[in-house]
């Protein structure tokens, strides 16, 4: 059977619409004898509509609401067959139409045809108050207004009126409590159809479809952002595996969820997970669910002014040794990074006892997964290439990898770029340093509590880096590596094999460290980014699948210089919780413990 785009098609070829036959508009005429007679469209007023619904009995055509029916110009397309019916001519459609149509197989069908133009609200009053337009929203199965916060519902008068159709169940101008919704039916012109509306009053705001929150596993969300192009993202307060997670929504006020959105199952780090709502006003919007974001607040901060005894360009290394954060620090006054406690209190600085360093403080610094803290200077003419280890925040000093150049293959003591831990320092670990303005990388194994001297060395991916950039190793389970880097070419973190060849890499971030942890099977990278207008952008991403899928992304609020774009991150997992730590030259330090579910 052709469709009916190809009927119209055909109609094009002649000045009129009627009942016709199609013997020129087709090589294959022959075939329709065989097929049955039927209405495949109206034109009501020179507006043509395809059929709702269509059966032997009746032929039911939906137009659009409030249409004057008693005199509607109609024109009928039939195809396969006639009808006694004349195109042209005003009509009385307000109820159904008794039609005969004559088969080309030569069958003759009884039938009916309904043009529904459902009910149309045209005046609504409540008494003693001015409801604007706006604030009347009216649906196929709705009639929901919106007024004044102060309003009480529980006595108002309303009276309205509607063309095609009659009120069958509501009396106009009788005081009725609106604090519930309430609920009538319109019989339609036909005297037929009944129409059920659902009828709410309320103070609350209505209006286009919107998602207002979301249950994650559980968890509601802190808030929910959407944008222009209805991607809608949840903030929620907790640490999950987003990739199947149960999900529900809350929609805006009045609004209606498409029954065929679940929830259940969803992987939300795709991104793409799409949901239609239906409007308060009628109108139904497909939704984005982009990847969650992680909502919360430091549990302390520090402008970078705060930070007494930090000069400039100081932050360039963090760390956790529980119940204490790192900081690392170089002033000529005090040559060890300094400690805080979890409410941002400054304690002290690191016990110098043992450290022999000369002109320069130790600038470099990591902490392992139990806490033990490494630190070196840059290792400059003056000073002795030392690997320091504290073991706790008020432990002296010790020498734990002492190397000369020829330990490391090379030429002149180099001077370091960074240091990166996993493992525990009294058992075994992995422990790199990074050479600066240099593509070379020294990785040390230390087993049982004993380090092997002699380091192996690598060759970073990337061309020449910067005076600071660090590579720590993957955690425990996982081959490879994580590099945080810039050069004057480019930047970002870059995720290298058990070799350091490169596996992936996330362009556009200048940095120069980070961490990186696993909590329940996923895997998570943490970085500080020092941006373009000179402000720390603190960074969590899942890179489980290998993407860089950022869910936590938070901007320091103080601003500073950083001559050498120098910033760094470390996470711990301790009780269920994520403890994250970002520091930012000029910037500042903060902290946050974030819930993992």
């Amino acid at each position: 059977m052709k469709k009916l785009i190809n009927l119209i098609f055909c109609m094009m070829c002649i000045t009129t619409l009627f009942t016709v036959t199609f013997s020129s508009c087709s090589d294959d005429d022959e075939n329709r004898a065989y097929e049955s007679v039927q209405i495949v469209g109206v034109k009501v007023n020179n507006e043509l509509y395809t059929p709702s619904s269509v059966s032997a009995a009746e032929t039911t055509v939906l137009i659009p609401a409030g249409v004057d029916l008693s005199k509607a110009k109609l024109q009928l397309l039939v195809i396969n067959g006639t009808a006694n019916f004349v195109n042209d001519q005003e009509y009385d459609a307000r109820k159904p139409l008794d039609l005969t149509l004559n088969g080309f197989d030569g069958t003759t069908v009884q039938t009916k045809l309904r043009i529904q133009s459902p009910p149309k609200l045209v005046s609504f009053i409540i008494e003693g108050m001015t409801v604007p337009n706006s604030d009347i929203h009216t649906g196929e199965e709705s009639l929901i207004v919106q007024v004044p916060e102060e309003t009480d519902l529980t006595a108002l008068k309303v009276t309205m009126e509607y063309i095609n159709g009659t009120i069958m169940d509501f009396q106009n101008g009788v005081t009725l409590d609106y604090t519930n919704p309430r609920s009538f039916k319109i019989k339609g012109i036909d005297e037929e159809t009944i129409y059920t509306y659902e009828f709410i009053i309320t103070t609350e705001k209505v209006g286009p479809a919107s998602i207002k929150a979301m249950t994650i596993n559980g968890i509601e969300t802190d808030y929910v952002l959407t944008d222009d192009k209805n991607v809608a993202v949840p903030y929620i307060p907790a640490l999950m595996d987003f990739t199947s997670v149960n999900v529900e929504l809350t929609a805006g006020f009045g609004n209606k969820i498409d029954e065929s959105f679940t929830g259940q199952g969803l992987n939300l780090m795709n991104g793409n997970n799409k949901v239609s709502i239906k409007g308060s006003n009628g109108v139904t919007t497909e939704f984005t669910i982009d990847i969650p974001q992680i909502s919360a607040e430091p549990v302390f901060k520090k402008d970078y002014t705060e930070l007494a005894g930090f000069g400039s360009d100081n932050l360039i290394s963090v760390g956790i040794s529980d119940p204490y954060i790192i900081a690392g620090n170089h002033s000529s006054t005090k040559k060890t990074p300094a400690y805080f406690d979890y409410t941002g209190n400054k304690i002290e600085n690191l016990n110098e006892t043992g450290l022999s360093i000369a002109g320069h403080g130790i600038r470099l610094m990591a902490t392992d997964d139990k806490g033990n803290i490494l630190g070196t200077s840059l290792a400059l003419s003056g000073d002795k290439p030392v690997l320091y280890r504290w073991s706790n925040v008020t432990a002296e000093a010790k020498e734990f990898i002492s190397y000369d150049k020829s330990a490391l293959g090379e030429s002149a003591t180099p001077r370091l770029a960074g240091i990166g831990i996993m493992g525990d320092l009294d058992g075994d670990a992995t422990i790199v340093a990074t050479k600066a303005q240099s593509v070379d990388v020294y990785v040390w194994k230390v087993t049982n509590g004993v380090v092997n001297p002699t380091p192996q060395k690598y060759a970073f991916p990337v061309a020449t880096p910067s005076y600071y950039w660090s590579v720590v190793p993957m955690p425990i389970g996982m081959s490879g590596y994580m590099g945080f880097f810039s050069t004057s070419a480019t930047n970002g973190l870059i995720w290298m094999n058990s070799t350091m060849g490169e596996v992936s890499r996330s362009s556009g971030v200048r940095t120069s460290g980070g961490d990186v942890i696993t909590i329940n099977g996923r895997v998570y990278v943490a970085y500080t980014a020092y941006s373009g207008d000179q402000k720390g952008v603190m960074r969590i991403c899942d890179i489980t699948d290998g993407k860089y899928n950022q869910i936590f992304n938070y901007t320091m609020e103080a601003s500073g210089a950083n001559g050498n774009s120098t910033a760094s991150a470390c996470l711990m997992v301790k009780n269920n919780e994520l403890y994250a730590v970002f520091g930012c030259t000029g910037s500042g330090l903060y902290f946050y413990r974030i819930a993992c579910r």
